[in-house]
């Protein structure tokens, strides 16, 4: 549970909310209808509890002002907050000023730096060390994931996105093989969507559409990439088996219009052309962000453990397009996640960026769900 600073408007919008909903007519009533005692109800009302429980205001949050997050033992901690509480009482927004990331970025460092002095030559001792700034570092980072959450919790609107087919043109052939295109956006179109970005073609030549992966991911392509195809376009496709690859190729001028002119998916070569499509992007849908995402993660991510650091976990994608590293890498700060950037390529790192992962993203490739599950049951040291 985390501990949420309002403005005094905020407050007393929050508990006028709080009386009507459960009915009460005076404080008293209401402490007896939350089964909170009456002093700590009026002490969080009068301003004299600042913080106040992030579960009050669950169904409320977009209606308030959210001035400031802390962990819930934030008052407990040694010397208090009184100081941390002076650098960001003014803040207007959360993270709204640079200087909350920075402030964020160091919790925990005194205590690090205090474990790592007292390290001894005993081997016991120092796992147990290093066991104690894991886990320092773990809440830390858990912490800088819920903040985001919070933050965006009003980000996510799920709009219904219509797709407007009535510009695209079927060819006889389409029609004898009964291609059909989808009407709306949805959680399959996003991930067939991401997989088409990470490992598809599209060619202007022949209306050509192709998709190809490793030969490792047979079982992937037959299991769930031809099943997939056929719910959403009606095709029914034969495997192309290559030395190193395996796949399919299309020719169809429907499916090939509806890509390119309906999903805004350029033909030809995809280096620094691709962007994630605004149907994406517009539909503020998280669980269409989550399949958009692992539709690029199955065809271009990766799952390993960095042995020097003790099987440390890492998830990464690489994709040659600047703009849509960016607008990906936002996504996935939107959806709770702490992503690293590079030219071309997507990082997350550690244990609780895993587990968010695995909760929330996943995979539908055996072999990445293989690997993500070897490093869920690893340990290592962060």
């Amino acid at each position: 549970m985390m501990r949420v600073l309002l403005s005094k408007n905020s407050k007393q919008i929050l508990f006028n909310l709080l009386m009507k909903k459960h009915g009460a007519v005076s404080l008293k009533d209401l402490a007896l209808k939350l089964n909170i005692p009456y002093k700590t109800i009026r002490n969080w009302k009068n301003g004299q509890r600042k913080y106040l429980p992030n579960n009050l205001m669950d169904e409320f949050s977009e209606k308030l002002e959210i001035l400031d997050v802390q962990p819930n033992n934030w008052g407990q901690k040694k010397g208090g907050n009184a100081g941390r509480e002076n650098k960001i009482k003014n803040l207007k927004k959360l993270w709204s000023d640079p200087k909350f990331s920075n402030l964020i970025s160091k919790i925990g460092k005194k205590n690090i730096f205090i474990l790592n002095k007292k390290i001894k030559e005993d081997e016991n001792y120092r796992k147990f060390i290093r066991k104690k700034i894991k886990s320092l570092k773990n809440k830390k980072r858990q912490f800088q994931s819920e903040l985001l959450e919070l933050k965006n919790r009003s980000y996510f609107k799920n709009n219904k996105i219509s797709l407007d087919n009535s510009g695209v043109l079927f060819s006889k052939s389409d029609k004898i093989k009964n291609i059909k295109l989808p009407l709306e956006t949805t959680p399959k179109l996003a991930e067939e969507i991401g997989i088409h970005l990470g490992d598809g073609c599209l060619s202007i030549h022949k209306n050509y559409f192709s998709v190809k992966t490793n030969k490792k991911e047979r079982e992937y392509m037959l299991n769930f990439l031809f099943p997939l195809y056929k719910e959403l376009y009606g095709l029914n496709l034969k495997l192309m088996e290559l030395e190193s690859v395996v796949g399919f190729e299309v020719y169809s001028q429907a499916l090939f219009e509806f890509k390119n002119k309906v999903l805004n998916i350029p033909f030809g070569n995809k280096v620094n052309r691709i962007t994630v499509p605004p149907l994406i992007l517009e539909s503020r849908n998280k669980e269409i962000y989550s399949s958009f995402v692992r539709g690029i993660f199955d065809t271009d991510g990766c799952v390993h453990l960095v042995k020097s650091k003790n099987n440390y976990p890492v998830i990464t994608f690489t994709i040659k397009s600047e703009p849509f590293i960016k607008e990906v890498g936002k996504m996935l700060e939107i959806m709770g996640f702490i992503p690293y950037l590079g030219k071309y390529v997507i990082s997350l790192n550690g244990y609780v960026m895993l587990e968010k992962w695995i909760k929330e993203i996943g995979s539908n490739n055996p072999k990445n769900m293989a690997k993500l599950e070897q490093a869920s049951s690893s340990t290592w040291i962060e």
